[in-house]
Formats: C-alpha cells, sequence, structure tokens
C-alpha cells in the first residue's frame, strides 16, 4: 500500500490551489494516513491526489525508505470511485547491501454500499468495499512477478461530531516465488477533531500473516492531519510493531488534495 513520485509536483499543485475556494461541500476525506482505508468514496467527478513518504527502521539494522506513495483517486459516480496506485521508489539499507528500485503499480475501485444516514450500530453504519490488484510494472528487488490481487471491507461511525471510528476487514492473495498463498488482517481506528482543522488518530493493525511462511503480526499506529484549505491536508504519523515480527519505528508524512466536482 505504498506510492511514490509526488514532492515537487504535489508542493507547486498545492501553491496554486491554496486559497481556491472548496471545490466540494462534503469535508475531505483521504486514506491515509492511517492503514484504515475510509468508507467514503470522493464523489462525482472529483480527483483526489494522496501521497507521502515513509521511514521503516526493522531489527537486524535493515531500513526502507519510499517515496511517493502517490494515491490517484477519480471519482466516476457518488458512489464509485476509480483508484490508481503510481510507482513508488524505494530504498533498502541494510547490513547485506543497499537495494533501490520502484514498487509495482496498482490499479482498483472502491464501490460504496451505504451512508450512514440512520442510527446505531448497523443504521448508523457508512460501508464500502474496495477491490484492486498491484500490476507487475516495478523494478529491482520491490517488484512482484506477478498480480497481487486484495480485497478490503471498510465499515466507519460518526460517534459524534468530533469522534469517528473505522473498521477494515481485509483479505488477498499475494504469490511469494510463484506460489499464492493468503493474507488476511483486520484494523481499525479511532479518529478525534481537536480543533476544526487539526485531527489526531489512534490504531491498530493485525495480519495473520504478511509472508507466505511468516508469523501474526500487530502493529500500533497514531498520528495526525491537518487542514491547510477544506480541499489541501498535511499529515504525519508513527507506527511500532506489537508483536515480534514487523517495524521497529516507522515514520511517515504526506500530503492529499482535492479536485474538481
Amino acid at each position: 500500500m505504498f506510492g511514490r513520485r509526488f514532492t515537487v509536483l504535489a508542493l507547486a499543485v498545492a501553491v496554486m490551489m491554496t486559497g481556491h475556494s472548496a471545490v466540494a461541500e462534503e469535508p475531505l476525506v483521504t486514506d491515509r494516513p492511517d492503514f484504515t482505508e475510509s468508507s467514503s468514496v470522493v464523489g462525482g467527478g472529483v480527483l483526489q491526489l494522496e501521497s507521502g513518504l515513509s521511514f521503516a527502521d526493522f531489527s537486524g539494522g535493515n531500513e526502507l525508505t519510499t517515496v511517493g506513495e502517490v494515491l490517484v483517486r477519480w471519482g466516476v459516480s457518488e458512489r464509485l470511485e476509480a483508484r490508481l496506485l503510481l510507482p513508488t521508489y524505494a530504498r533498502e539499507n541494510g547490513p547485506d547491501g543497499d537495494l533501490t528500485g520502484f514498487v509495482d503499480t496498482a490499479v482498483g475501485c472502491k464501490v460504496q454500499i451505504s451512508e450512514g444516514e440512520g442510527r446505531g450500530l448497523l443504521g448508523g453504519m457508512e460501508t464500502s468495499v474496495i477491490a484492486s490488484t498491484t500490476v507487475p510494472t516495478g523494478s529491482g528487488d520491490f517488484s512482484g512477478s506477478s498480480w497481487q490481487p486484495l480485497a478490503v471491507f471498510a465499515a466507519g461511525w460518526d460517534l459524534s461530531s468530533r469522534t469517528g471510528l473505522g473498521v477494515n476487514l481485509g483479505v488477498g492473495r499475494p504469490a511469494d516465488d510463484g506460489r499464492r498463498y493468503t493474507t488476511a488482517w483486520i484494523s481499525t481506528a479511532l479518529g478525534v477533531s481537536l480543533t476544526e482543522p487539526l485531527s489526531v488518530f489512534i490504531e491498530l493493525i493485525a495480519f495473520n500473516r504478511e509472508e507466505a511462511r511468516g508469523p501474526e503480526t500487530a502493529t500500533f499506529q497514531t498520528g495526525a492531519v491537518y487542514l491547510l484549505s477544506p480541499d489541501l491536508q498535511l499529515d504525519l504519523r508513527a507506527a511500532r510493531r506489537l508483536t515480534e515480527s514487523g517495524p521497529d519505528v516507522l515514520v511517515g508524512a504526506g500530503i492529499s488534495l482535492r479536485l474538481g466536482g
């Protein structure tokens, strides 16, 4: 779920758009910086760009840096969005040497099932389904040899005017050395609006396995988002593993921009 190549272009576009009025009446909702995908779609005719960079430090001396993480979201209709994850540049530094390359492109869509306009656990639940797959277009050791499909069920609740809860259930069928295996995960994120432009979140993520013969993993993540305008958002995040496997520390930052509508 990495994506790359943005920085100068994104910042230039953001500067040009700063001060413009909101392109949509709905508040800006992004699928970053938390791992949990939002249950909302961008809306018909809306183009949304979400990008960032991350640094992860693993036990054993390996370090991974990714730059770009560009997710392009286009509203085909009010309930359907097309999704394109552009190639992300990755660099891994380790005791055995350094590796560089681009992560595979990914394509997919998100379909909103319910809008959560009622009350209670079920009536107030907004839901959507995401289907996507990587396309083996990357380079070096960061590219897979085959397509890697996955599906996510996303649910969200507005607990109050300032608090929201999101839950994801996901399943994927990646390939490792030509043999496919099943990976499944659950994640939940609690977001709190501190002021009109500033919100924070905490999140738990659990996988049954992230590699073909890998162990179960659990990660805690927290972060903040700040709205520079109704259509321009900055974000920060930090994560740490709760199990023996996973990153000792992960930090990241990003920017999101909404156009059209």
